[in-house]
């Protein structure tokens, strides 16, 4: 029977080639669009999966405001290990990184030596041996044990092990870093799996930096993370957590005051790279949960609109298929025969398309990887999941698309059927023509969505930040030259074509960046911390970066008080509270008492994401070599970089000359944003065309149902445009109606996404009326090929019958 049925649905769906085609290309495309996105998802959701005790890391987090400074920060305090180990049993193990890159933390760089050059190297961490029983992180050589308990030790990575050393068999070999510093190779492990919220190629002993024997509360600069017993209370151990952190502050009554709070978060190791958006310094950026849902939901979005267009198709084209059911049924065919038929021709159309889809996707998967930045491949894991997974879908999408045509079709009254009494045609079909408003909503849905996104990333393009980020040249590494980096920049400036050059590792589209809590009075209250950036520049850096002196002046180098000058932004006016801050003294405690006089006000600048409000922001004069950046304006940018290039080979021939252009660097700061923009958008164009495929299809049947109307009408004078009209709006109407459903949902929806950002775009109302306006006229362009088409056949050859 089985058989019968396949055999049956062969010579069906041979027999009606152009519908078998709209529908296997829509679920093809459907379906391997669904199956990319499906990756990624699968992909993204897969992070930190690989360490055996995942459900029972967590890494201290702490939630704090304080003077209307509000933050949730990844890092926290040093004594946290000695405390839980101590007084927790639920607390198997604890372990320590510091990346300086964290708060209060002045960034650093690392230099490894080999041979007669210095390699700058980003990934490095400070680390214990506990890292070991944390994480999971196989050794492939050395014992993990006590590996990293000696200062000057280090465990590096298996590729890291070949660069420098030829070979992994490298325990006991010595490392030099910045020149002085010399590291023994303790242990090898293999390279940490790309789906990883870190990625660290050396891991040098924690012991090794000072900060490994500070004993006090308030320096908040570790990533720490807890392996928990199982069965540990995390509610139990937060609260009792966060009663120990308050107490250990400087002035615990502070914390509760006002909407002051402090509070520790034990943040779950699978959620960090996807839920942990809001946290502040973590080891490396994250990704969005938000986006996850978004792309899921495109997905579900598609696979509908492939599997609405195959439920279109199939009753629309029930005219001509209800004789066929009329004879079967006088034959003695029961409806649960015919139901069965009905569904094993989806099913086989699904299948073929699955089978298309697979194939296609995993053509697609180089491109889609470079769309979604991702290293996506088809394994053995992949193929576990993915061959059950498809089965199902196919199963799912096969019922689903063949379940209202089979129970439609065959309901079919022979009597009536044979009599030709069916009324056919696209009107009165009122499932089809819902349909078809479900489909176009979706469609709107999603062109009202790529209008938005495109318009913002538009936006953050063409923002003016306060800043000139066009033609600055940034030298990196500035500080292998040592005290020759200022000469390097005094050289560059008498270059022509180059307006001015600083030196500073802070730049307002650099990842460099070092919070500090500054006072308004001498003794010091924390109740008025300003939480502020705190910049080290020289007396170029303003006119360099394009910066508007407000108030005041610049820094001098010929004035020796000017070390103990200021200058600062207006939200930092603003939080200091004084109308006029000028001459004012404000105070840092680092390493003693620190005294600076504010000597200048700055415009305010987008220093940060444009995701964030300009915050507070100090600038002291004080050397810092990490960077040079360098205000071109020529003609002839290739000879200028050649000139450049040579300045600096003349000073250290043996360090390659890295550098970068600020408004490249301002791109990729916002390139999640942009990815995001392009795979939407890419998602959302194959949604529309599966659509318009659809469309198409239900067009091409309703002027063939309608065909001896049409050629009526012509007898009796009828013209072209007057019959395309006719069969246009039908489906037009439909149109206007998903017009008015989508409008409203797709306002939301992006409003919603839209609140991410503090500066944004607004959504227009001529922004609505442009996608619905873009619907109208894809739907009618779709439509008047077969109205077209219609409207010019010879009446003769419909009225011949007749």
């Amino acid at each position: 029977m089985i058989r019968n049925y396949i055999k049956t649905a062969y010579r069906s769906l041979l027999k009606n080639k152009g519908f078998t085609f709209l529908n296997v290309f829509g679920l093809t495309v459907g379906l391997a669009t669904c199956l990319l996105i499906v990756f990624y998802v699968v992909d993204e959701l897969g992070y930190d999966r690989y360490n055996t005790n995942a459900d029972r890391i967590y890494r201290v987090t702490i939630d704090a405001k304080l003077n209307g400074n509000a933050g949730v920060y990844a890092t926290s305090e040093v004594p946290w290990k000695a405390e839980l180990t101590s007084h927790f049993p639920q607390v198997e193990q604890v372990a320590r990184l510091i990346n300086y890159d964290g708060l209060f933390l002045s960034p650093q760089k690392f230099y490894v030596k080999k041979d007669n050059n210095n390699i700058l190297e980003k990934r490095v961490v400070f680390t214990e041996s506990s890292l070991f029983d944390v994480f999971t992180l196989p050794m492939v050589d050395g014992s993990p044990k006590n590996s990293l308990d000696e200062p000057n030790t280090a465990v590096i990575t298996e590729s890291t092990a070949k660069k420098y050393f030829g070979n992994t068999d490298v325990v006991g070999r010595i490392l030099t870093i910045n020149d002085s510093n010399t590291y023994k190779v303790t242990g090898v492990i293999k390279d940490i799996p790309a789906q990883s919220h870190f990625h660290y190629d050396f891991f040098l002993s924690f012991s090794s930096r000072p900060e490994s024997k500070n004993t006090n509360w308030g320096y908040a600069g570790l990533h720490q993370y807890l392996l928990l017993k199982p069965g540990a209370n995390i509610q139990q151990l937060e609260r009792a957590m966060t009663d120990i952190d308050v107490n250990n502050s400087f002035n615990p009554s502070t914390w509760k005051t006002g909407d002051n709070h402090l509070k520790i978060i034990l943040k779950p190791l699978a959620d960090i790279h996807l839920r942990d958006a809001d946290a502040q310094y973590p080891l490396e950026k994250e990704g969005n949960i938000q986006y996850i849902y978004i792309f899921s939901l495109v997905a579900v979005f598609i696979l509908l609109i492939a599997c609405v267009n195959f439920m279109n198709l199939s009753t629309a084209r029930s005219a001509n298929r209800a004789k066929e059911v009329g004879v079967r049924k006088v034959l003695g065919s029961s409806r649960k025969y015919l139901i069965a038929q009905f569904l094993t021709e989806s099913i086989l159309v699904t299948l073929v398309s699955a089978i298309i889809a697979v194939v296609l996707a995993w053509g697609l998967l180089p491109l889609f990887n470079q769309l979604a930045d991702k290293q996506l491949t088809v394994t053995s894991q992949t193929i576990a999941w993915l061959v059950p997974s498809l089965g199902l879908i196919v199963l799912v999408v096969g019922f689903l698309a063949g379940s209202y045509p089979a129970l439609f079709l065959s309901a079919f009254q022979p009597i009536q059927v044979l009599k030709g009494k069916l009324a056919a045609g696209f009107k009165g079909g009122f499932l089809r023509s819902f349909l078809v408003v479900f489909q176009f909503s979706i469609s709107i849905f999603l062109i009202i969505g790529t209008l938005v996104i495109y318009n913002q990333l538009k936006y953050i393009n063409n923002k003016d930040l306060g800043f000139d980020r066009s033609q600055v040249l940034v030298i990196k590494n500035a500080n292998v030259l040592g005290n020759q980096a200022g000469v390097l920049k005094n050289d560059l400036r008498q270059l022509p074509g180059v307006v001015d050059a600083t030196m500073s590792s802070y730049q307002p589209t650099g990842d460099e960046d070092l919070k500090t809590g500054l006072f308004p009075h001498q003794k010091i209250d924390i109740k008025e911390d300003i939480l502020t950036e705190f910049w080290s520049t020289d007396e170029n850096f303003i006119h360099t970066m394009g910066l508007h002196l407000l108030k005041g002046r610049n820094f001098q180098k010929d004035m020796a008080s000017d070390t103990a000058g200021m200058i600062v932004n207006e939200a930092f006016v603003h939080k200091l509270g004084q109308p006029d801050p000028l001459n004012k003294n404000v105070y840092r405690y680092s390493y003693g008492l620190q005294q600076y006089h504010i000597i200048g006000v700055v415009k305010d600048f987008n220093f940060a994401s444009l995701k964030d409000n300009i915050g507070p922001l100090a600038m002291v004069y004080s050397k810092d070599n990490g960077a040079i950046g360098v205000k071109l304006h020529t003609s002839n940018l290739t000879g200028l970089m050649a000139q450049i290039e040579d300045k600096w080979k003349g000073m250290s021939p043996n360090q390659p000359f890295t550098y970068s252009f600020m408004d490249q660097d301002f791109d990729a700061s916002y390139r999640v944003e942009q990815r995001f923009g392009s795979m939407f958008i890419s998602f959302s164009t194959l949604a529309i065309i599966i659509a318009c495929l659809g469309l198409f299809g239900l067009a091409a049947y309703a002027a063939e149902q309608r065909n001896k109307e049409i050629g009526i009408r012509k007898v009796l004078g009828a013209g072209v445009s007057t019959i395309v009209g006719m069969l246009s709006m039908d489906f037009i109407k439909l149109v206007f109606i998903s017009i008015l459903i989508a409008s409203p949902l797709a306002w939301w929806a992006m409003n919603k996404w839209l609140e991410g950002f503090a500066y944004r775009v607004t959504i227009q109302w001529y922004l609505l009326a442009i996608a619905g306006g873009t619907a109208i006229l894809i739907a009618f362009v779709t439509i008047s090929f077969q109205s077209i088409k219609a409207a010019l056949g010879n009446p003769v050859d419909s009225l011949r019958s007749e």
